[in-house]
């Protein structure tokens, strides 16, 4: 059983390894001689570690990790050898390089050569057997470093590229200790866009619901002023939670600050026309509370005291998803700094793609950056791409052709989905029943919903935006 902490002689085991090893080392070498040592720093024992196993789908990674040998394993790694120009690299020019080093490229899995296998392949939850299916991934070289999450069928990045030093040498060795010994947090996501009319909060409640028809826990936070996620599910705020919890959290009351929020969700279950069940947690926040947050001058870094109220639920379900205005303001920046996950969606007008691509393109990597500056592990936020939502039903080739000329032109590398979602009255309908229209089971929109749940979270699916 590995153990929670790891002692610092352990650790500097690893450094006195690791110092002696030339800049051009081979993997084998790597492997024998540095991270046998790693494993044996983390308490790891024999039964807890697999060297090149056969995982299905034609992939054999370097190495599976596990807590418990009768449970899947919690990380797959890929390691590289150690490379001259990586090691000599330069610290303001070693991320790039390793952006563009085949070695890295190949130990993410990138498509470097024909049949390559990397972390993308090695967490494939349609590729790999469910008994040999990690959590997290890793891919190391003995200079690099970088570890990777699993969500369902999502891959994305828990950390950013990191450079092996004596200094963060203990910085890896926590991450791979927290890996393995803090079990599946919920994913948080917004699904938003600063231009409004494209369907978020829509967007939002069947997503979710669809989500809890696959059996997953899933909480919905509305933070819009408007309310209208609340009021579309029958569900009114109980109280200023919002305000109390972070007052307490920065008080450092941290067990009072849970039980209000606790006490403030709302739990519902809706039935479906083909006689199934689901069940959502919804917390609902009127737009008083959301003003008096936004004004609280008095509070210091508010968006680290949100992150730190939402991670209070985190272990409680599957799936967190946040509902915020079209504004960029205090508290969208809280939301967003907080997110794991962002998905954008558009209509098929102009306004829509140009605020779409700058969350894209410029917003999200911002946020990203900044909290990178503050936190290495579950840094944030990745973009899920854009959906085309509230569509008509035939947009026709010419529009479709003027969509498609202006992501070009705008240099978008991003997702695209598949699916598009189009404008049916059952989801008017659905309002006026205060339910997911996702409770009609044979609707068209149903389909839909029920495909990009599938396309973003629950079928295979790799982001490194």
């Amino acid at each position: 059983m590995t153990s929670t902490t790891t002692s610092t002689k352990s650790y500097s085991n690893v450094v006195k390894t690791w110092l002696q090893i030339p800049p051009n080392f081979a993997e084998g070498n790597l492997e024998a001689l540095l991270m046998t040592v790693m494993w044996q720093a983390l308490g790891l024992t024999v039964n807890q570690v697999k060297k090149n196993p056969n995982i299905g789908g034609g992939c054999i990674p370097d190495w599976l990790i596990y807590q418990d040998p009768t449970q899947p394993p919690v990380l797959v790694i890929e390691d590289k050898k150690r490379v001259k120009v990586l090691a000599e690299a330069p610290d303001d020019q070693f991320i790039d390089l390793c952006k563009k080093n085949s070695l890295y490229k190949d130990a993410v899995g990138y498509p470097v050569a024909h049949g390559n296998n990397g972390i993308k392949q090695y967490l494939d939850k349609d590729k790999v057997s469910p008994n040999c299916l990690a959590s997290y991934g890793l891919v190391f070289n003995g200079d690099f470093f970088q570890l990777w999450r699993r969500v369902d069928g999502l891959v994305f990045p828990l950390t950013p590229i990191q450079r092996v030093t004596k200094k963060s040498i203990p910085l890896l060795m926590q991450q791979l200790n927290y890996c393995l010994n803090h079990p599946q947090s919920a994913l948080v996501s917004a699904i938003w866009n600063q231009k409004g009319g494209v369907a978020k909060t829509t967007n939002i409640i069947n997503v979710g619901a669809t989500l809890a028809l696959k059996d997953k826990k899933v909480l919905l936070i509305d933070l819009d002023p408007q309310g209208d996620l609340g009021r579309w599910l029958g569900v009114h705020h109980r109280s200023d939670y919002l305000n109390s919890c972070i007052e307490k959290i920065d008080a450092h009351k941290i067990d009072e600050a849970e039980n209000i929020l606790n006490s403030a969700v709302h739990t519902k279950i809706f039935p479906t026309t083909d006689g199934k069940n689901y069940e959502l947690s919804v917390l609902s926040t009127d737009s008083e509370s959301l003003k008096k947050f936004r004004d609280a001058s008095h509070l210091n870094q508010p968006h680290i005291l949100f992150k730190k109220m939402v991670k209070l639920v985190k272990q409680k379900y599957d799936y967190i998803l946040i509902d915020i205005a079209p504004t960029l303001d205090r508290l969208a920046q809280c939301v967003l700094f907080t997110c794991d996950t962002v998905l954008i969606p558009v209509d098929y007008g102009e306004k829509s793609l140009h605020h779409g691509l700058q969350i894209h393109q410029s917003l999200v990597p911002k946020l990203r950056e900044s909290r990178s500056k503050g936190e290495q592990l579950h840094v944030g936020p990745w973009n899920l791409g854009i959906v085309f939502s509230n569509c008509p039903s035939d947009p026709g080739s010419a529009l479709q052709g003027l969509i498609d000329q202006n992501l070009k032109s705008k240099g978008f590398a991003g997702n695209r989905c598949q699916t598009h979602l189009r404008a049916y009255t059952q989801t008017k309908v659905a309002e006026f029943k205060r339910a997911p229209a996702i409770c009609w089971q044979a609707s068209p929109i149903t389909k839909l919903y029920a495909q990009l749940t599938n396309e973003v979270f629950l079928n295979h699916n790799f982001t490194d935006h």
